[in-house]
Order: C-alpha cells, then sequence, then structure tokens
C-alpha cells in the first residue's frame, strides 16, 4: 500500500476537486481500492463525497460514524496512540464509489498538540516521536485493505499537515495558473527542506538515546523515501482555438510556461527517482465553468455527471473532454508510481 498527499500552500486551485475525481476514477475506472481521507479541518472532500444527510448524521451529537477527529481524538487529551479501528464511510454508500475517512472542524484543535509534540520530538522525548506519526499509525492500521491511501490537506504550513506529510510516500501538487501556486511551491521546498532535516536529526539522536525504543512503535524511522514529489497539474485555465491549436489565453500563457522550472528548481530533491521533470506533468485541466458547481450540487464526480444531474448541450462534449483527461492523469499518475517504486 502506498499513501499520497494533494497538498499546495495555495488555496483555491481546485486541490479537492483533483483529488476527489482521480481517486474516484482510480476506484472505479480502474480497479484500485483507494481510500481517501478528508485530512482538512475545512472538511471540503467530505463535503463533495457525501450527501447532506449522511454529513448529517455523522456531525449530530452522539453519532456512531467515525471521523478522522475520532481516530485522532486521543492526542488532544495527552495520549500518544491513536484510535486504531478505522471504520471508513463504504464506497457504496456515494456517487464515487469511495471509502472514506470523513474530516471534522475539530482537527485544527490538535494543532497545539502537534507543535508541542514536535519540541518533545527535537528533545528526543519517546511521546513526542509517537504523537508527531499519528498518521503513520492510521496508515498501518489500514495496510492490508488498500493498494492506495490519498489525503487532502489543506493550504497550512502548519503541524497538521506536517505530520500528514511526514507520514505519506508521495506528494501532488496541484497548481492554480497564477503567480501565488508558483510561490506556494517555492514555500512547500523550504518549508520542508527545514523540518526534514530537523526530523531527521532528533530520529538519529533518538535512536541512539532510546536503543530498540523506537522501533517497536509505527513511526517513520527513514525518510529517504517519504514525501517524494510524484506530479503536478494545472488547472483552471481558460483555453482559446489559435492557428496552431487550443493553447491557454495569452495572461495565462507565461506562467504555464514558468511551472516547469519552478518546479523542477525548487522540488528536484524531492522529486521521485526515475522520473524526469517532463513525467511529473500529470496533465492540466482548463476552467470546466458550470460542471464544477453542477458536480458538488449532485455529489458526483465530474466524469459520472449525466442528464439526470442537469447535464445540457455543449456540456456533454465537456464531460467527455473532462473523462479523457482524467483518465490520462490518472494513467500518468500510475505510471509514475510503478516506476517510482521500481
Amino acid at each position: 500500500m502506498k499513501s499520497i498527499v494533494f497538498f499546495n500552500n495555495k488555496g483555491g486551485v481546485g486541490k479537492t476537486t483533483l483529488a476527489c475525481n482521480v481517486v474516484a476514477y482510480l476506484n472505479f475506472n480502474l480497479g484500485k481500492r483507494v481510500l481517501l481521507v478528508d485530512a482538512d479541518p475545512q472538511c471540503n472532500a467530505t463535503q463533495a463525497v457525501l450527501d447532506d444527510l449522511t454529513c448529517e448524521e455523522i456531525y449530530a451529537d452522539n453519532s456512531l460514524m467515525k471521523t478522522l477527529y475520532s481516530h485522532v481524538k486521543p492526542i488532544e487529551h495527552g495520549e500518544p496512540k491513536i484510535d486504531g479501528t478505522v471504520v471508513p464511510l463504504r464506497g457504496e454508500l456515494n456517487r464515487f464509489r469511495t471509502d472514506i475517512i470523513p474530516g471534522h472542524p475539530r482537527l485544527s484543535m490538535i494543532e497545539d498538540q502537534l507543535s508541542k509534540a514536535w519540541g518533545d520530538l527535537q528533545g528526543r522525548q519517546v511521546g513526542g516521536y509517537r504523537v508527531t506519526n499519528w498518521c503513520k499509525q492510521l496508515l498501518t492500521a489500514v495496510d492490508d485493505k488498500y493498494d492506495y491511501v490519498v489525503f487532502d490537506v489543506g493550504p497550512s504550513l502548519g503541524a497538521l499537515n506536517r505530520s500528514v506529510i511526514l507520514a505519506c510516500d508521495y506528494i501532488i501538487t496541484p497548481f492554480g495558473c497564477d503567480i501565488f501556486s508558483l510561490l506556494g511551491i517555492k514555500n512547500i521546498s523550504s518549508w520542508i527542506a527545514g523540518w526534514k532535516q530537523q526530523y531527521d536529526r532528533s530520529v538519529e539522536d533518538g535512536l541512539n538515546d532510546h536503543p530498540g525504543i523506537l522501533q517497536t512503535y509505527p513511526m517513520v524511522l527513514d525518510t529517504s523515501r517519504k514525501f517524494r514529489f510524484i506530479g503536478y497539474s494545472v488547472q483552471q485555465y481558460v483555453t482559446r482555438t489559435f492557428k496552431t491549436g487550443r493553447r491557454p489565453v495569452k495572461s495565462y500563457d507565461q506562467i504555464m510556461r514558468e511551472i516547469p522550472a519552478t518546479t523542477d528548481a525548487t522540488m528536484a530533491f524531492l522529486r521521485a527517482g526515475g522520473l524526469s521533470n517532463s513525467d511529473l506533468e500529470l496533465g492540466h485541466i482548463p476552467n470546466l465553468f458550470s460542471l464544477v458547481p453542477m458536480a458538488q450540487s449532485a455529489k458526483s464526480p465530474i466524469h459520472m455527471l449525466n442528464n439526470g444531474d442537469g447535464v445540457i448541450g455543449s456540456q456533454y462534449a465537456q464531460v467527455a473532454s473532462y473523462t479523457r483527461t482524467l483518465e490520462a492523469v490518472c494513467k500518468k499518475l500510475l505510471h509514475n508510481l510503478e516506476v517510482a517504486e521500481g
């Protein structure tokens, strides 16, 4: 089983939309067993996948349905071991055909505990290592049940996202076609480089200070094959038809040209082995206009929208075009994963 996190420091780039649709296509169309974990306190992936009635049931007082917060709640009370009895909401209950661990707004409440745990880790306290590695505990609990676990996270460079990224094997970065996305990828690079160095040093010291102890708990002891950069996609740009074919309009064209070089310059140290910069370009998705809100209202993947959801006229061609693009993105992603693991 491999874990993937969709992450950009810039919000509003269509990250959640891409993550949910990729997971749906991998599950339903390509026969992969994929679990979606909503680790964003804003719960956008949860709202995209689950219908309103199910959401009401999840967040009702005394609900027996588990969210990600249900699993990490012990951390809030000082316990380094999470609730490892993972019971996702089954994919048969949603149009994405995707098992999901829903998010919860209270996830933001554990930021302080995770920040404290990071300090304890640097002080070589065993509890600090264990709490920081809560996500590794979660992944260990589902290791034999899925081919891939996909995390959707918010844009924060905070302790919660650091702990998720630390546990994940790969990073995918969705870009918007704007200057702020370029700044976002630079932020990600320097942020990860900083805490990776701190974590590696603390693990080395901890293994010396506590011989044989850290290995008894689920935790990342070697980051050399963790949070490797596996690809990116540019979304929400506008195209026009020119004599040479369709391409982004001039206002986006320059940024589109800058993204590969910026990505190569900033993320080279995280790039998964065996992949070139051109391999990392998973595919680009132009502005889908009304299809996105339509899919949100229907609680449906975009490629599964139909006339019952309100698709009319030229929108059928848009859905078909998006489906082809999504298929190419997913197949290139699987190719990159195969190369990286090879």
